[in-house]
This record gives structure tokens, C-alpha cells and sequence, in this order.
């Protein structure tokens, strides 16, 4: 089993967290919309803490929204897959969710 997670200070730049000029509830809003676009399935939601957790047959998705200031949010990602040999699938899927996240949000460079 394969755990990723995206972190500030990660090495592997696809493993970055990534920051967005949006609020909370249009981040909330593009990750629920790109999340079930990619075959996820939203099992938890917890809006106190920004947490979401997703699942398909082959990982679970764990999702954190942190909002510093009303136009600075974070998403950070944790995959968790289900197969023993994951051959960086798992870093590729996280590469894959940015990249359209960066459609729907206002991506910047922290």
C-alpha cells in the first residue's frame, strides 16, 4: 500500500501544496466538482475543518482546505492506495487533480 501526501516543503514538485487567490467555498466547490469528475465518491464531508474524504475502488482521497486570508487557500491532498505495487500512480493522480484545479481556481505561487 502507497501513501502520498503533499506537504509545503515537499521535494518532488508534484507532491507541492498548491494556493489559490479564491475563498473557501469556491475551493470546497471545485474540488467536490473535480473530485467526482475523476470517479471519486464523496464519503465525508467536515466544513469546520476543511476536511473531505473520497473514495474509489482503488485509493481513498483525503482532501484539507486551509484558508489564511479570504483570497489565500491551500489544498492539500493525501492518497491512500489499495495496491502493492503502486509504480507512482498515486503522484500522478495528484498531478492530474492540480492541474484541473488550476482551471477552475485562481492558481498563484507562494
Amino acid at each position: 500500500m502507497a501513501i502520498y501526501k503533499t506537504s509545503e516543503n515537499a521535494k518532488d514538485e508534484r507532491l507541492a501544496t498548491n494556493w489559490y487567490q479564491n475563498d473557501y467555498t469556491q475551493c470546497m466547490e471545485a474540488v467536490k466538482k473535480v473530485c467526482l469528475q475523476y470517479g471519486y465518491d464523496l464519503i465525508h464531508q467536515d466544513d469546520n475543518y476543511g476536511e473531505f474524504i473520497f473514495k474509489r475502488s482503488k485509493d481513498t482521497l483525503d482532501v484539507k482546505i486551509i484558508s489564511m486570508t479570504r483570497r489565500e487557500t491551500a489544498i492539500d491532498f493525501v492518497i491512500n492506495s489499495n495496491l502493492v505495487l503502486d509504480f507512482g500512480r498515486s503522484k500522478n493522480v495528484i498531478q492530474d487533480l492540480y492541474e484541473r484545479l488550476k482551471r477552475e481556481l485562481r492558481f498563484f505561487k507562494r
